[in-house]
């Protein structure tokens, strides 16, 4: 599933639980419990963090990383699944700004953050878990 303009681009992706998680901000719409623990993690560890400042052209389409960390410099992309057009975006990406950082938390990165940070963030969201409305 290659769909570009804020649609998901793998199967994975799509089954991601999205939408606003006051416990974190009253405006950013995360589009998966992933997105929505890092900025978790950028929270606890008081890193400041912009939800998808940016929209970069890749030539025939666009690539938006999920957030900028502006007192370090580096854009941070959470990926727990690739598939022939992310990967395609990817190396687009880094060869098109080669300047830019970019960071991926891959699942392998992200199930040690969630295995380090899960027990000590309050509403920390797990598979398959529901996340509260009312926070």
């Amino acid at each position: 599933m290659a769909v570009i303009g804020g649609k998901a681009t793998s199967p994975k992706a799509a089954r991601g639980v999205s939408g606003i998680r006051k416990d974190i901000d009253d405006e950013t719409c995360f589009y998966s419990r992933w997105e929505a623990n890092i900025a978790r993690v950028f929270n606890f560890e008081r890193i400041a963090w912009v939800h998808q400042p940016q929209r970069f052209s890749l030539g025939s389409h666009t690539y938006t990383p999920d957030f900028f960390l502006p007192d370090r410099g580096v854009y941070v992309e959470v990926k727990n699944y690739w598939n022939a057009y992310s990967l395609e975006r990817d190396t687009k990406f880094r060869a098109l700004y080669p300047n830019i950082p970019l960071r991926v938390i891959s699942k392998k990165e992200y199930m040690k953050l969630q295995s380090l940070y899960a027990k000590d963030i309050k509403n920390w969201e797990y598979i398959n878990s529901d996340w509260p409305e009312s926070v």
